[in-house]
Order: C-alpha cells, then sequence, then structure tokens
C-alpha cells in the first residue's frame, strides 16, 4: 500500500477506559451468546446427521422402532444394496450350503443337479424332477467336497420338491429368508452345477413374482419366482437367493428353445416350499388339501359377459359331490376373492394359498355370488391320490 493510500486511512479514534463492571457485562453476554450458539448446532447435528443416513430423526431420539418400521427397512435396505459387494458377501454365506447331487437312473444313465442343506443332520433340498427314478444318490459337499451316498426321504411331484437324507452331522445350513417380500427388479442370485460345475454362481434380478408355469411334469408351478440369473440344467434344487445370502426360492424350471440358459427361470417361493419339506422329513409323504371344485380365472372379459361386481378371482365352474365345497354350499358361479385374509385374483393364487393349509383346517372363504359378497366357513379335507 502506498504512502497516499495510508494518508486515507482515517485515525482510530481512541480507546475509552472501561470498568469492571463494563468488562463483566461484556463477558456475560459472549457467554450467553456462544451458549445459545452451542444448543443450536447441537440441534441441528442431531437432526441433520440421521437425515444424511436415511433415519427418522424422531424415531433416532425415541430410540426404538416398531416391528413393523424395522421389516420395512430392511426389505429397504436389502433392495438398495446391489453390485459386486453384496454379490460377494451373499455368495460367501450361500455356498457353503449348496450340494452337488448326482443320481444313477438305472438303464437310463445318471443326471446331475442340486440342492441345499436344510438341516445340518444331513436333510437336503431339492427337486422332485431331480431324483425320480433314481437308483442310486450321490451328494457332495464343499468346500472339502465330500461326498455321501443319499436316500430319498420323500418327494410331492405337484410341488416338484424333494429331501435327501445323507448320513453326516454338523453340516453347514442354508440361511432361509421370506419369500413374501420379494420385490421386482431387487438382486437375485443363483447357485448349484450348472451342466455339473459344482460351486457356480449366477447373478440378476427378481424379473417378475407370482409366474404360473407349465413344467412340463405335468403340474403347473404356481406363483414361482421369475429370474434372470442364469439357470442352466443342473441347477434344479440349488438355491435362489437375496442380496443378503439368504434363499427365497428353489430353482425348478426354465423356458427354453435349445435347453439352455434364455434369462427365463423359474423358482419354487421358499414360504411355499418349506411347509412341504416339513412334512417330507416328517412322514415321508405329503398329503394335499382340496376345496373339490374346477374353475378358471376370472378376467375383465368374463366378468363383463357375466355383469360380474368384479374383475378378478377364481371362478366356480363345478362343485364335485362329497367335497368340501359341496359341504359348505359352494356354487357354480360364485367368485372366489378371498380366503381368509388372502385375496384371491386368480385360480392359480386359490389353489396356491390351499397347498400351504393341512388337512382339518377350517378357512373362510370371501366371495360374489351374484352382486353379493358372502362368506363361507369351509374345513379342508386330503386330495384324492386319484
Amino acid at each position: 500500500m502506498s504512502e497516499t493510500d495510508m494518508a486515507q486511512i482515517p485515525p482510530e479514534p481512541p480507546t475509552r477506559g472501561s470498568s469492571s463492571s463494563d468488562r463483566a457485562r461484556v463477558d456475560l453476554r459472549t457467554i450467553v451468546v456462544a451458549a445459545i450458539v452451542s444448543v443450536l448446532i447441537a440441534v441441528a447435528v442431531l437432526f441433520a446427521v440421521p437425515a444424511a443416513l436415511g433415519a427418522n430423526p424422531i424415531r433416532v431420539l425415541q430410540g426404538k422402532e416398531s416391528p413393523q418400521v424395522r421389516e420395512v427397512r430392511t426389505v429397504q435396505e436389502r433392495v438398495i444394496q446391489g453390485g459386486s459387494e453384496a454379490a460377494v458377501e451373499a455368495t460367501n454365506k450361500l455356498l457353503p450350503s449348496v450340494v452337488n447331487i448326482n443320481v444313477q437312473l438305472g438303464s437310463q444313465g445318471g443326471g446331475v443337479g442340486s440342492g441345499i442343506i436344510y438341516r445340518p443332520d444331513g436333510y437336503i433340498i431339492t427337486n422332485n424332477h431331480v431324483v425320480d427314478g433314481a437308483t442310486s444318490i450321490s451328494v457332495s459337499v464343499c468346500p472339502t467336497c465330500s461326498s455321501y451316498d443319499g436316500t430319498v426321504v420323500g418327494t410331492d411331484p405337484i410341488m416338484d420338491l424333494a429331501v435327501v437324507k445323507v448320513n453326516a452331522n454338523n453340516l453347514p445350513t442354508a440361511t432361509l429368508g421370506t419369500s413374501s417380500d420379494l420385490v421386482q427388479g431387487e438382486l437375485a442370485i443363483a447357485a448349484g452345477s450348472p451342466e455339473g460345475f459344482q460351486g457356480s454362481v449366477t447373478a440378476g434380478i427378481i424379473s417378475a413374482l407370482n409366474r404360473n408355469v407349465d413344467s412340463g411334469t405335468g403340474n403347473a408351478l404356481l406363483n414361482v419366482i421369475q429370474t434372470d440369473a442364469a439357470i442352466n440344467p443342473g441347477n434344479s434344487g440349488g438355491p435362489l437367493a437375496n442380496s443378503s445370502g439368504d434363499v427365497v426360492g428353489i430353482n425348478s424350471a426354465i423356458i427354453s428353445q435349445g435347453g439352455g440358459n434364455e434369462g427365463i427361470g423359474f423358482a419354487i417361493p421358499i414360504d411355499d416350499a418349506i411347509p412341504i419339506i416339513d412334512q417330507l422329513i416328517a412322514t415321508g409323504s405329503v398329503t394335499h388339501t382340496w376345496l373339490g371344485v374346477t374353475g378358471t380365472t376370472l378376467d375383465s372379459s368374463i366378468s363383463a359377459q357375466l355383469n360380474a361386481p368384479t374383475n378378478q378371482g377364481a371362478l366356480v365352474e363345478s362343485v364335485l359331490e362329497d367335497t368340501p365345497a359341496s359341504k359348505a354350499g359352494l356354487e357354480v358361479g360364485d367368485i372366489i376373492i378371498r380366503v381368509d385374509s388372502q385375496q384371491v385374483d386368480s385360480m392359480a393364487t386359490l389353489l396356491s394359498v390351499l397347498l400351504r393349509h393341512k388337512v382339518g383346517d377350517k378357512v373362510n372363504l370371501g366371495l360374489y355370488r351374484g352382486s353379493a359378497e358372502v362368506g363361507l366357513e369351509v374345513t379342508l379335507e386330503a386330495k384324492p391320490s386319484t
């Protein structure tokens, strides 16, 4: 700065003297202002940090969440995580419980499939079509790849499920998730032995939910999970997992023109599979329930023809004699829209819901009879074997 510039700055006024009381008042004001600023900063941080982390500041202050809130947050956190890191962690958690199943089919040769360890004492979940007709079964458990002879405990051709037992203990079991909260588009991981390559994993997404598929075995797969994670021959019976490495389905079928993966695979929801698996372990067989009706899915076209009050549900076309349906008073033309609290939007959904029940269970059917809504209680019975 030049001397001229210096000269232009006015001189500071002389400093006035201050008494001790003046200084005390100044110090007190400074302390009060500083305290207020500190409180404001603390409050701002308390609310800003949880908000930045995606949390509700009120819940943080309360220090607790309801079970419903925790469940929603768990699903959200699982869905938003993704990428290779999540896939690696899920794979490390999943693979120890995935087994390779080699079967001999007598004169027909052999085949290969997959399975998951359900219990540490050697109970393994797989598909019925993997072990159907097997004369001998060999189960390989990695990472040691120890081989065990397997025996079939029981099978369910309708659900395409089976349980195989090996003579072993302290086996690494799969962590089971739930299929009820799956979200279309979230990460999906398939594991197994495609074309015999044991311990393989592929990743994709949940492509769709509640698909109904002709399995080619004479039984339709109902309300199954669709995924584009690569599933090939040999993957059957292996797990479909979420990004947490929890099993949410049992891989069962693919749609393919050439026999290989085309990005359309299907898995049995784990929530539907486990009750069947537990029955097979307990009794060696499964007894399915039924209503004793035949019907079709109501759609907008059929609804318009019938002038129905809804365009979704299971339309009853016939009621068999001496069945749970006839005893409860179901009639031809009834439209079943609910089983207990479960909404029914199709015939497949109705059948799927019934498969989750046991013989002797009482269920409440909500239905339309004409334009009136009617409720009926039905006691479920065993479906005849023929």
